[in-house]
C-alpha cells in the first residue's frame, strides 16, 4: 500500500511576501524540450513577451539540474511529472530493451490502446506504475482537471500522469491526437483546430528572420556553420535563413511540423482552446494544464544552440508565449495562474563550433562504431554463443541464461573492443555503478539505473562529445550542459527574484503538490522546496 504525506494546510502561503494570494484555480506547467538557462540568460534583453513576464513575475532557481545520467525526453518529463528518478520510476529513456519480449519497447507504449484517428498503436500510461502531480492532485479533489498537450506523444502522456482528462499530442498524420485508453474518439473541437490548421500548406512556408539581421549577428555566432542541417535542401549545403520546406515535401512537413517553430505557436494556440473547452480554471478547484513544447528541441538539435535559428525560435516562442498568458490572466483572472517553466534537459553546443574555441570536443563516427559493434557481435557468438548478447543503441543486454564466466568474457570484450572508439569515456557495467562512488557524476550514473530494465553495458561518451552524426547537436550525457535547466515559478504580483540554490529536477512535482495543498507519495524522491531566498 502506497503511503501518503499530509501537508500542514499552511503550505498554499508559503511564498514569502505571497501570505495574502489565494491558492490558484490554474497551474499551466510548461516543459520546453531542450531549453537552456544559457540561452534564456544571454537573450533576456530581447524578450518582451512569454519569458519578460516569466521573468518580471517569477522566482527563478538558476542552479537547478536533473541529477541523473541519460538525459532524454521520456526520463525528463517522467523525472519532472512524478519526483522520481529513472532508477526507481522506471522510465530510463525514450526505448530499452525488453527482457521478456527480446524487443525495443517504447517508454509510453499501449499494446492494447489505438490512435482515434488513424488506428495506428497508441499510446498511453499504462505501464507505468507510478502515479504524478496530476493524479495527486486528482486524488485530492475529484472534481480538479488535468489536460496535457505536447508536440510529442510520450511528452504529453509522460507529463499527464495515469487519469487526465485528456492528453493529446501530434500525429504524423497532420493534426493533435489522442488513444483509446484516454477517449473513444478525437473530441469535435481538436478535428476543427487540426482541419483549420492544415499543415500540409506549410510546405508553401519560408521561414524568415523574425527580426533585423543584424539582430543576430550581434548576439550570436554566424549563421552558416559547419555542423548545422540544411532543411531548404537547394543551392547546395547553405544552412541559413531564409528556410524553405518546399523541396522536403509534403510528408517531410507532415512528421516535422511539431519541430519547427510552426508547431509550438499551433500547440499554444490549442492549449487556449482546451482551456475554454475543459474550462480550466473557472471554480476554485484548481486545475492543471500541462504543455510540452517540442520546437526548441527540433531546432536546436539541427542547427545547434547558438544557432541564428535557435535564437529566432527563443524570440517566437517568447511572442507567442506572451500572447498565451495575457489570454490565460484575461480569462481565469488576473494573478490566479500559477505558472512553472522548465525543461527535460539541455544540450551540447555543435562540436565544430566548440572545436574553435579550443574544447576537446568531437563526433562519435558512425561508421566507425557501427563496424566495432558489428566486429563485437561476432566476437561474441564465436565464443559464448548467439542470443547472448542483445544491443539497444548504445547500450548492451545480457541474456538472463548467461553464467557469470559468459558475463565476464562478454564484459572483456565489449571494454576491449569499444575503448578503441575515439570519443568514449568508458565502457561500464550496471555493477560497476551502483558500487562506484558518490560524486555528481558517479551519483548521476547510480540515479538512472533501474535494477530490472537498464542495460548490463553502458557506453559513456567523453564531455564535449556526441553520438550524433555527421551533423547537428544532441544531448543524453550526465554532464551540466545537459543536466542544467532553467525553473521558473511565477504569478501574476509576485516578486523578480533569482536563487541560486541548488535544485534538483525532482523536486519541482512536490514543491508545486505543497503549494496546492496536495498530498504526495512519501516514498518518492524529491523534496518540497521552500520558494524563498
Amino acid at each position: 500500500m502506497k503511503k501518503w504525506f499530509l501537508m500542514p494546510l499552511v503550505a498554499a502561503f508559503f511564498f514569502v511576501g505571497c501570505s495574502d494570494k489565494k491558492k490558484p484555480k490554474l497551474v499551466v506547467f510548461i516543459v520546453v524540450d531542450q531549453g537552456m538557462p544559457e540561452l534564456l540568460n544571454k537573450y533576456d534583453h530581447l524578450f518582451t513577451g512569454g519569458y519578460r513576464w516569466l521573468k518580471d513575475n517569477g522566482i527563478s532557481f538558476s542552479n537547478t539540474h536533473h541529477d541523473y545520467g541519460y538525459t532524454v525526453t521520456g526520463p525528463g518529463h517522467f523525472v519532472l511529472s512524478s519526483g522520481r528518478y529513472p532508477s526507481s520510476g522506471g522510465v530510463i529513456g525514450n526505448f530499452w530493451f525488453n527482457r521478456d519480449t527480446k524487443e525495443s519497447w517504447y517508454c509510453v507504449e499501449d499494446t492494447i490502446a489505438t490512435d482515434v484517428i488513424n488506428g495506428n498503436a497508441g499510446r498511453s500510461y499504462k505501464n507505468i506504475n507510478v502515479t504524478t502531480l496530476g493524479d495527486w492532485l486528482k486524488t485530492s479533489n475529484l472534481n480538479a482537471k488535468v489536460v496535457s498537450i505536447s508536440g510529442k506523444d510520450r511528452a504529453a502522456v509522460l507529463l499527464g500522469g495515469k487519469n487526465p482528462d485528456m492528453s493529446l499530442w501530434y500525429g504524423k498524420h497532420g493534426g493533435w491526437t489522442t488513444s483509446t485508453y484516454y477517449s473513444s474518439n478525437i473530441p469535435d473541437w481538436v478535428s476543427s483546430f487540426n482541419s483549420q490548421l492544415n499543415v500540409p500548406s506549410y510546405v508553401d512556408t519560408v521561414w524568415n528572420r523574425l527580426l533585423d539581421e543584424s539582430i543576430y549577428t550581434s548576439n550570436t555566432r554566424a549563421d552558416h556553420y559547419e555542423g548545422e542541417a540544411d532543411w531548404s535542401q537547394d543551392n547546395g549545403y547553405s544552412p541559413t535563413f531564409p528556410i524553405t520546406f518546399k523541396e522536403r515535401g509534403i510528408k517531410s512537413m507532415l512528421g516535422s511540423f511539431p519541430y519547427t517553430p510552426f508547431g509550438d505557436a499551433a500547440m499554444l494556440q490549442l492549449g487556449l482552446i482546451a482551456t475554454e473547452k475543459h474550462e480550466l480554471g473557472e471554480d476554485e478547484n484548481t486545475d492543471i494544464l500541462f504543455l510540452g513544447l517540442s520546437a526548441t528541441d527540433g531546432v536546436g538539435h539541427e542547427f545547434g544552440p547558438h544557432s541564428h535559428e535557435q535564437l529566432d525560435n527563443y524570440l517566437r516562442v517568447d511572442k507567442h508565449l506572451g500572447s498565451f498568458i495575457e489570454s490565460i490572466e484575461s480569462s481565469v483572472g488576473i494573478g490566479n495562474t500559477l505558472y512553472i517553466l522548465t525543461s527535460d534537459h539541455g544540450s551540447i553546443e555543435l562540436p565544430e563550433y566548440l572545436k574553435a574555441k579550443g574544447i576537446d570536443a568531437g563526433r562519435i563516427s558512425k561508421p566507425t562504431k557501427d563496424s566495432l559493434y558489428t566486429d563485437v557481435k561476432t566476437k561474441i557468438e564465436l565464443q559464448i554463443g548467439i542470443n547472448k548478447v542483445y544491443r539497444n543503441g548504445n547500450s548492451f543486454y545480457y541474456n538472463d541464461s548467461m553464467n557469470q564466466l559468459e558475463r565476464e568474457l562478454a564484459t572483456d570484450i565489449l571494454k576491449s573492443s569499444l575503448l578503441k572508439l575515439d570519443g568514449i569515456r568508458s565502457v561500464i557495467t550496471k555493477k560497476e555503478i551502483l558500487e562506484g562512488g558518490n560524486s555528481v557524476y558517479e551519483r548521476r550514473l547510480k540515479n538512472m539505473v533501474h535494477p530490472q530494465k537498464s542495460p548490463d553495458v553502458f557506453l559513456i561518451p567523453k564531455e564535449y562529445w556526441t553520438f550524433r552524426f555527421p551533423y547537428g547537436a544532441s544531448h543524453g550525457t550526465p554532464y551540466d550542459y545537459d543536466t542544467h535547466i532553467p525553473l521558473l515559478f511565477s504569478r501574476g504580483g509576485f516578486n523578480s527574484k533569482v536563487n541560486s540554490k541548488r535544485i534538483e529536477s525532482v523536486d519541482i512535482a512536490p514543491t508545486i503538490s505543497k503549494y496546492l495543498n496536495v498530498q504526495f507519495p512519501e516514498n518518492i524522491d524529491g523534496k518540497a522546496i521552500p520558494l524563498e531566498e
